[in-house]
């Protein structure tokens, strides 16, 4: 376990489009919604997000920030895995969402 109660991913690259994939997965259930209306809320195209969560393109800074303004996930959590900057209740529901696929 790491400093950062074990969140941090254990990926060779943690920068690797499928880490992030994850991570945004694991985000968007943490936040209870599904992967279309995450989508919609950012204002872009469904395919587009189904693209980035499932590990084919990285989304480009411009993606990240819309997803640091509209549900508080920081480019430090969406591209190297460190979630010290999320809010807290964020972070709680985070990893509680990776403990129930780890199940």
């Amino acid at each position: 376990m790491n400093d950062n109660g074990g969140m941090r991913d254990r990926d060779s690259d943690g920068m690797s489009k499928e880490a992030i994939g994850k991570r945004l997965q694991l985000s968007r259930e943490a936040l209870g919604l599904a992967q279309g209306d995450f989508a919609d809320r950012l204002g872009m195209a469904r395919n587009t997000y189904n693209q980035y969560e499932k590990g084919v393109n990285k989304p480009p800074v411009e993606a990240a920030m819309k997803m640091r303004e509209e549900f508080g996930l920081l480019l430090d959590w969406i591209y190297a895995g460190d979630p010290s900057g999320l809010r807290l209740d964020l972070a709680d529901k985070i990893k509680a969402a990776r403990a129930a696929k780890s199940d």
